[in-house]
Parts: structure tokens; C-alpha cells; sequence
């Protein structure tokens, strides 16, 4: 007979008990994952078809059992008004907060235009810019740029630095602006027209902005239109004016609008006059 000692019994015999509570914690964990998924499924279903309070309520639960996407997307439904409540902004800087807190890259981008635009706390701001640039994302290079230009409480100017930053976001915009992001193309040719980083270049805005235009994006169709409207940058064309900007105010751009009707207005003038 083999005798084993007094302490590895204890051990032989809780084992098989420690084991199975580690496969039930183990269970557990993947049920509450596979919960938490399915809410943040279902609020993306909602979300498609435009059921916002069904989606707000799905990411509402998946979000309280510590979901970070179904926190950026409540983020991004009290961002665009399509969720309500008694605090708007409290509610938005809440959510924006936690997504940001577990690493979300656009939400750390929202929550430092929230600290720079509504909270006045641009240092706060510089912050989560920096943690968004530290992932990448070319807009936090371009906020970072934006802010070294001319400073602001908290942060001193530093033109050289300004310049560096938005050389990266232009490098980072062309990379996806080449790969066919409207987004990034109309961004790149603001860039161009406006000398951030570089040196102003009108064939490389106009370049862009219609790249950006033709794929139906609203504000290049807009920006495009105001060009040729204006004729400063590039050789004055009303019918290409107008083609773009009853475009953009097709998508509900109201300044395409106004920008329609002063185009209106002094081509009523220059009529007036020649008779």
C-alpha cells in the first residue's frame, strides 16, 4: 500500500472542487461575453434601421456589463442627437469618458473636441488628442496642430511643433486619401488650400476636393462649389458653381443654400445692369 501524505490528500481531494468552479467562472465569463455581444449586436441591428431608442437601450445594457463599443456608440447617439435626455452634454461627456477611458480610439478624438470646445479645458484637451495620436488617428495629429498654432490657456504656442503635427496628419490623410476616403481627401485638400504644414497648392486642393466631391461627399461638393463661385483661387465658373452646390444642398447643406442664392442674386445683378 502506497501511503500519500496528509496535505497532498487535501490537495488530490479539493482539486476536482477548485477545478470545477474554475470551469464555472470560465462558463460564466463566456455567457456574460456572449450577452454583451448579443446586446451590442441587436443595437447595431436597431441602429441600421434607424431605431435609436431600441439601439440606445441594447448599448445601454452592454454597456453597463463594461462593453467599450456599445459605449462609443451611445457616445456617438447623444453626439449626433439621436438619443435624449435631461443632460445631453452630461450624458455625451459620461459615455464619450468611459469608451475613451478603455482605449476607443475615436472616442478619446470626441472626448478631447468635447474638453476643447464645450468644457474650455483645452490642456484636458491636448491629453486625450495625444492618446488618439499615440493610435494613429491623423485627426488628433490635426486637433494637436490646430491648438500648438495659436495656443491657448494652458498650452503655449509652438508654430515648429504646429508644423510637424500637421505634416503627419497630411502624410496620414494622403495615405487613406489614396485609398479612396472621401473623408481624407476633402481633410488633405482643406490642407492644400489653407498651407497647413506645407505650402498652399490650388491643383492639389481642387485635385482632392473633387475626388472627394464625386463620391457625394456633402461638405468637398460645398467647398467646390464656393471655389467657383468665388473665382479667387481658381477661374470664376457659375455653371460649375452651381452644379455642385445644388448638389450639396440636396444633402441638406443649408450654406450651399445661401451660397445658391447670392450666386443667384448678383447674377440677377449683372443681368440688371447689362439692359
Amino acid at each position: 500500500m502506497i501511503f500519500v501524505p496528509r496535505h497532498t490528500q487535501n490537495a488530490t481531494r479539493s482539486a476536482p472542487g477548485v477545478f470545477c468552479k474554475v470551469i464555472i467562472g470560465l462558463s460564466l465569463s463566456i455567457a456574460a461575453f456572449g450577452a454583451q455581444a448579443d446586446l451590442y449586436e441587436d443595437g447595431l441591428m436597431a441602429y441600421a434601421v434607424g431605431n435609436y431608442a431600441k439601439a440606445g437601450q441594447h448599448f445601454m445594457d452592454a454597456a453597463d456589463a463594461g462593453n467599450a463599443g456599445a459605449e462609443h456608440m451611445l457616445m456617438r447617439l447623444f453626439e449626433e442627437n439621436k438619443l435624449y435626455a435631461k443632460d445631453i452634454q452630461a450624458e455625451t461627456l459620461k459615455w464619450t469618458r468611459r469608451a475613451a477611458e478603455k482605449g476607443v480610439v475615436h472616442a478619446q478624438l470626441s472626448l478631447g473636441r468635447i474638453y476643447a470646445e464645450k468644457q474650455g479645458d483645452v490642456k484636458a484637451a491636448v491629453e486625450w488628442y495625444r492618446k488618439a495620436a499615440e493610435q494613429g488617428h491623423p485627426d488628433a495629429y490635426y486637433q494637436l496642430g490646430a491648438v500648438f498654432a495659436k495656443g491657448a490657456k494652458g498650452v503655449e504656442a509652438d508654430t515648429q511643433e504646429s508644423r510637424r503635427l500637421y505634416q503627419i496628419a497630411a502624410s496620414e490623410f494622403d495615405v487613406y486619401a489614396q485609398k479612396g476616403s472621401a473623408d481624407a481627401q476633402y481633410k488633405l485638400a482643406g490642407m492644400y488650400q489653407q498651407g497647413l504644414g506645407m505650402k498652399t497648392n490650388i491643383v492639389l486642393t481642387v485635385k482632392w476636393m473633387e475626388k472627394a466631391a464625386l463620391q457625394g461627399h456633402a461638405l468637398a461638393q460645398l467647398s467646390l462649389g464656393r471655389l467657383y463661385a468665388e473665382g479667387t483661387d481658381v477661374p470664376r465658373d457659375v455653371r460649375e458653381a452651381r452644379f455642385w452646390l445644388h448638389l450639396a444642398a440636396a444633402q441638406g447643406e443649408q450654406d450651399a443654400v445661401v451660397a445658391l442664392n447670392k450666386l443667384k442674386a448678383s447674377e440677377d445683378t449683372k443681368v440688371a445692369l447689362a439692359m
